[in-house]
């Protein structure tokens, strides 16, 4: 690093910090990624080295586009703040995008105009706290966040606004939340505070407290229309069927806190990624599990996301905080 030639005066020092631009470029540090059936891929990332800590997103037409960008320069969407999550609407002309802030953004482009830029349709901040997930109620219609502020909210995008406001729905930060398979009503949230809970949209308060675990939950998903698959700070990922909550399976042990998970509809795999570099594939049978895949050197850093391929049943896709997108080939 080169000494810096200025002579500054002491009481100085906080406005020429305030005021310097040299040097404040980041990495990006990709933090989740989806696929659009189209073929298009959004990913999004945040900043968390530098003296701002900010974030961004990207869509991108193809997979083989994404794993070619430069981690300094992938952002087509900026933000302010670090993303945790985002999702398309409808078409991969249009993102939903959730900040650290509590904000939460639909961004949109026009393929037909010259500049072909992202363009912020509207900004809503309700919650407290950073937006830790968002998932799909009803497509281009209702979505649901989940919060650090340990509050859940169903929106209405038509209008931009929070039609249902389920206020402290945990006692502590509510990690992920997901829609159950062929509903529009019914999903079920995963939180620090241990518990797995499930919702429905047409009910003010929880309609069944699914698990009481003995650690705090990281994410979860719906395996079918009734088995919840969820992961926690153990490092254990597990299975809660809604119809018999009281019997609950263990299917995997990792050696690190389960990140994220995405299961494959009918195939019974589901792709793990813990804090670590590692990614790994679980199977679940009708009477047993086992890892059926298992990477630790294609990532760095971190894996923050997994991604099933929409054609190749045996592809899967992670992005991580090396700022790279890796493919995996499953046997």
């Amino acid at each position: 690093m080169e000494n810096s030639n200025k002579i500054v005066p002491p009481h100085l020092n906080a406005e020429v910090y305030r005021t310097d631009t040299t040097g404040n470029e980041a990495p990006s540090y990709l933090d989740y990624i989806k696929l659009h059936p189209d073929g298009s891929v959004l990913v999004g990332c945040s900043e968390l080295t530098g003296r701002y800590w900010s974030g961004g997103a990207a869509v991108f037409r193809s997979i083989s586009e994404a794993q070619e960008i430069n981690p300094k320069s992938m952002r087509s969407i900026q933000l302010d703040y670090g993303s945790a999550d985002g999702c398309f609407v409808g078409s991969s002309s249009k993102v939903l995008i959730c900040d650290d802030s509590g904000a939460l953004s639909i961004w949109s482009i026009n393929e037909n105009e010259a500049w072909k830029q992202w363009k912020d349709e509207a900004t809503v901040a309700e919650h407290d706290s950073m937006i830790m997930a968002v998932d799909c109620l009803e497509a281009e219609k209702q979505y649901v966040t989940a919060g650090a502020d340990s509050h859940i909210k169903v929106w209405d995008l038509s209008d931009m606004i929070c039609i249902r406001n389920y206020s402290l729905a945990h006692s502590a930060t509510v990690s992920d939340v997901s829609v159950r398979p062929k509903s529009t009503t019914s999903f079920a949230s995963g939180s620090l505070d241990m518990y797995v809970t499930l919702w429905d949209d047409n009910i003010d308060k929880p309609v069944l407290d699914l698990v009481k675990n003995d650690c705090g939950i990281r994410c979860l998903q719906w395996f079918d229309e009734n088995q919840l698959v969820y992961g926690d700070d153990a490092g254990v990922l597990r299975v809660v069927d809604a119809r018999q909550p009281e019997t609950v399976t263990t299917l995997c042990d990792f050696p690190a806190p389960v990140h994220k998970i995405a299961v494959q509809p009918d195939t019974g795999r589901i792709a793990v990624c813990c804090d670590n570099k590692i990614v790994s594939v679980c199977e679940k049978l009708q009477d047993k599990s086992r890892v059926m895949y298992h990477d630790r050197h294609l990532h760095s850093n971190y894996v923050r996301g997994v991604a099933w391929d929409t054609a190749n049943r045996n592809v899967l896709y992670s992005s991580a905080w090396d700022g790279h997108i890796r493919t995996h080939n499953i046997a």
